[in-house]
């Protein structure tokens, strides 16, 4: 199993609070490679680096961020928090388009996207978000395949897992698959591990979270909030056994934090975190 952080784990270190977070000492800087160096620090094999952390596209030094990430393979998140708008927003195309080509550059081989964000959730039938998302997101899939890179649609708490995997079944494409979220999916009302079942021929990677019942969230945009894996209502065995063949072929299995209660100890989740996942590794040997 690759294990790996994604660096929305810090965003309150990072200066950035949800609806209902607590602050917290900002001991990372916005728009550097801090986040990444921090990630690194935890000798994961992968780092989702949040590009809403990172400069404006065209001043993002790529090859530095992966040199932050050391040994661990860089795989840029793009979007938050409203990603393409489901192809509606020209600007975020063409920032996706660059990103595609100078991560390509720099060596990484895939990206993972959002189509839009959770305040964005029932404003358009998923049926006019599809049919205008489709051509969009077949230009930057064959944009994709030319630079050797791979993009992973997230569930972003914007559309159930079933209107992903409608998108992926439709469009079809090799260089584009899932990034499933658990949490994502406990937000839009659906069951992690059917939703897990659903989206695992396309997965490429996992945001592996445990969060608290649904009924104590904030608001739909904020979500549940995060909790120490096997505390929450998530079915986590469930989930990575019906992601195996995935995981098993690559797929890198990432610790996020979302929403954040505000006795959080983030330092303390990721690790007790990756003890689970590495004990669980050990354990199916």
């Amino acid at each position: 199993m690759r294990v790996g952080i994604d660096t929305y784990s810090f965003h309150r270190m990072l200066g950035f609070l949800r609806d209902g977070e607590a602050a917290v000492s900002v001991t990372l800087r916005n728009g550097s490679t801090d986040a990444i160096r921090a990630a690194a620090d935890y000798g994961v094999d992968v780092i989702a680096a949040q590009t809403c952390f990172l400069p404006p596209a065209r001043d993002v030094d790529v090859s530095a961020c992966v040199a932050a990430a050391g040994a661990a393979e860089l795989v840029p998140s793009w979007g938050a928090p409203n990603g393409l708008e489901f192809g509606a927003n020209r600007r975020a195309t063409e920032d996706l388009a660059w990103w595609i080509a100078a991560a390509a550059e720099a060596g990484c081989r895939l990206l993972r996207i959002v189509l839009g964000g959770p305040s964005m959730r029932g404003l358009e039938p998923d049926a006019v978000r599809t049919e205008r998302s489709l051509p969009v997101l077949a230009s930057l899939a064959d944009l994709a395949l030319r630079h050797g890179v791979r993009l992973a649609i997230e569930n972003h708490g914007d559309t159930g897992s079933r209107h992903v995997a409608d998108i992926l079944g439709r469009l079809d494409h090799p260089a584009v698959g899932s990034c499933f979220d658990t949490a994502n999916a406990v937000r839009t009302g659906d069951d992690p591990v059917e939703s897990a079942t659903e989206l695992a021929r396309w997965v490429m990677m996992l945001h592996l979270k445990d969060v608290e019942p649904l009924e104590r969230q904030v608001s739909h945009v904020s979500g549940p909030c995060s909790v120490p894996f096997g505390s929450g209502v998530v079915d986590l065995h469930g989930v990575l056994d019906a992601l195996d063949t995935a995981i098993s072929a690559g797929a890198a299995v990432c610790i996020e934090l979302g929403q954040l209660a505000p006795d959080a100890d983030e330092d303390a989740m990721i690790r007790s975190g990756l003890d689970w996942l590495r004990e669980r590794a050990l354990s199916r040997r």
